[in-house]
């Protein structure tokens, strides 16, 4: 006779009522862990990384970390053999009135200069992976997708915004070969496409310039998109990108910046998933990403979420790509 599948194990139950303001108020009521959400405010971090930052030992943050997650107020997600820890998604209103007073203070010099250096690290990771991998990346990156799948969607957003056609200025961020470079050309008045990899941006300039029509309104720079120049753009544009960046949150504010009002944000980006090797073969940063979370990040932006299509991929991958419109002055 059949025997009747095991229930599912329950985890503790969470806290509600008063027991959970105690419990959100006992987890607050330590130094450490106050620091730990405050640094938490705009990124998520790896234990190892909050230790640097904090300046603590590894085995005593992690029982803070414990204490915060188990009160709600941070999640945690595994990366590998690494788990990242950030603020929970819409917080209760109690836990909002809690971080309100966190956010209020501001981080010493010395926190904030080691914040720096982590972005800095990880950045310096993924530029080392493709200043050695330029040649082969992309036919790495074909394992998962290849920029063709989503060009053709991203290019009947841009269409749909009726932007006026020969007009306006574009930005795409690490433009790869360029399989977009060239449409956007036809499209805007001027392009620009930036990337921090000089080897990547070889590549790309070599496809644009073998191209028959001439696209003297494309110009090509090596560097960080977010160095300030005091530029705007009609729509800006990144394929694939946000997961080799050290800070999904870092760049939807600076995006937001270089948009002009009511301009538009295109993102085709990675879903949620576990294929590990795909930090070895393509320099991933992130296993890609929740809708919920590029929505969440561009909202602390100031960005206001539109349309969303989703791509099914080889492998089990698939892609979404997202716009976001910049309502700010």
């Amino acid at each position: 006779m059949a025997q009747p599948a095991p229930s599912p194990a329950k985890g503790p139950a969470e806290p509600h009522g008063f027991d959970a303001v105690v419990t959100a108020a006992k987890a607050l009521a330590d130094g450490v862990r106050a620091r730990v959400l405050r640094v938490l405010k705009e990124d998520s971090y790896g234990v190892m990384e909050l230790a640097r930052i904090l300046e603590i030992a590894q085995p005593a943050l992690s029982h803070h970390l414990k204490v915060l997650h188990q009160a709600g107020l941070v999640t945690r997600r595994r990366e590998g053999n690494t788990i990242f820890y950030r603020r929970a998604p819409a917080p209760a209103p109690l836990h909002i009135a809690l971080l309100a007073s966190v956010d209020g203070v501001s981080l010493p010099e010395g926190q904030l200069a080691r914040i720096e250096a982590v972005h800095r690290d990880r950045g310096y990771r993924s530029e080392a992976f493709f200043a050695e991998h330029a040649g082969d990346f992309a036919s790495n990156q074909a394992r998962i997708s290849e920029a063709r799948v989503y060009a053709g969607s991203v290019l009947d957003i841009v269409d749909r915004h009726r932007f006026r056609t020969g007009a306006g200025r574009a930005l795409e961020i690490g433009p790869g070969e360029g399989e977009l470079l060239a449409p956007l050309a036809r499209r805007f008045a001027y392009v620009v496409g930036v990337d921090s990899s000089a080897q990547m941006l070889a590549r790309c300039a070599e496809r644009i310039g073998a191209m028959d029509a001439v696209m003297d309104n494309v110009e090509l720079r090596h560097g960080d998109f977010a160095a300030p120049r005091g530029e705007r753009f009609d729509l800006v544009v990144a394929g694939m990108v946000v997961h080799h960046l050290p800070s999904p949150q870092r760049f939807f504010r600076q995006a937001q910046r270089m948009l002009e009002p009511r301009g538009l944000l295109v993102v085709a980006e990675l879903c949620r998933h576990d294929h590990e090797w795909a930090r070895s073969a393509c320099g991933d940063v992130w296993l890609g990403f929740e809708p919920g979370e590029l929505a969440e990040w561009a909202d602390n932006a100031g960005l206001q979420t539109g349309e969303a299509q989703f791509l099914a991929q080889k492998n089990g991958f698939r892609i979404q790509i997202q716009t976001f419109q910049n309502n700010q002055p």
